[in-house]
């Protein structure tokens, strides 16, 4: 009988801690309402009640006394439906920047098509989609690398029959694909922080024609244009690379990890 007590006690305190540790909404009517705080912005506040599948609602900030985080923040609004002389604080300027920001996003696309132009001069022809969920602040990127031997845009470059050399020009191609996956951090502008894991795998024609994957952690910048149209990103990664097959095999080990460095450019649409 004390073992089922003292599982209905422990039971009976994670539903109290789960039952406070949500954000809370206080109106001007006198309602409370417990929910998770999705964003602040320029008019509304958008929320999601206690249930994990709930869809997205939105309230008027005039409707709105005060909300508390589940952190332990508190902000009280004023009154958004009248003017007041009473000058806004850094914090108050701050957020409603934030907020204006949001609510343009809130137009732009969650589809962003690119193209990396640097790649071509390391012998990869490289398309991406991207696809943005979670009110953009996680993306998903799905990379399709054309790759080959660089030397072959070089005008009466030597072509080779035998793929066994490093010397010769290879005209054979491979393909080179993956995922990134990014978390997007909020910042005060169009320009936004992200960072993830990055993967890939294929076929490099212009690394002697191996076959391995990589596996890094990226970091970098996306940065889009005020009326959402363009995105580009600028990035950095690092890992490590493993190599499967490589008709060198000789020169590489296919036991060892060896270290591994990228670089993204790349430039992209939002449809």
């Amino acid at each position: 009988m004390k073992v089922r007590f003292y599982i209905f006690i422990f039971l009976a305190l994670v539903v109290c801690v789960n039952s406070f540790a949500q954000d809370k909404l206080f109106l001007r009517s006198g309602e409370k309402i417990n929910c998770r705080i999705i964003s602040v912005n320029l008019k509304t506040i958008d929320f999601k009640d206690s249930t994990a599948s709930s869809y997205l609602l939105s309230i008027e900030k005039g409707d709105v006394l005060m909300a508390e985080f589940k952190n332990g923040d508190v902000y009280i609004f004023g009154n958004e439906n009248s003017k007041s002389n009473t000058p806004k604080t850094k914090y108050d300027r701050e957020l409603d920047k934030k907020a204006m920001i949001r609510e343009k996003e809130r137009s732009f696309k969650d589809n962003i098509f690119g193209f990396q132009p640097i790649d071509i001069a390391w012998g990869r022809l490289t398309f991406t989609y991207e696809r943005l969920f979670m009110d953009k602040r996680m993306g998903v990127v799905i990379p399709f690398s054309l790759t080959y031997d660089p030397r072959v845009l070089i005008p009466n470059s030597s072509s080779d029959t035998i793929v066994n050399t490093r010397e010769k020009v290879r005209h054979n191609t491979g393909l080179i694909t993956g995922f990134d996956l990014n978390y997007y951090y909020e910042t005060k502008s169009h320009t936004k922080f992200f960072f993830g894991p990055r993967f890939r795998y294929g076929q490099d024609v212009n690394l002697s024609n191996i076959t391995a994957y990589t596996v890094q952690f990226q970091q970098g910048f996306l940065l889009c244009d005020s009326k959402g149209k363009m995105a580009t990103t600028v990035a950095f990664g690092f890992g490590f690379a493993r190599i499967i097959s490589t008709p060198f095999s000789s020169a590489y080990n296919s036991k060892q990890s060896y270290p591994w460095a990228s670089f993204t450019l790349r430039i992209g649409i939002r449809k």
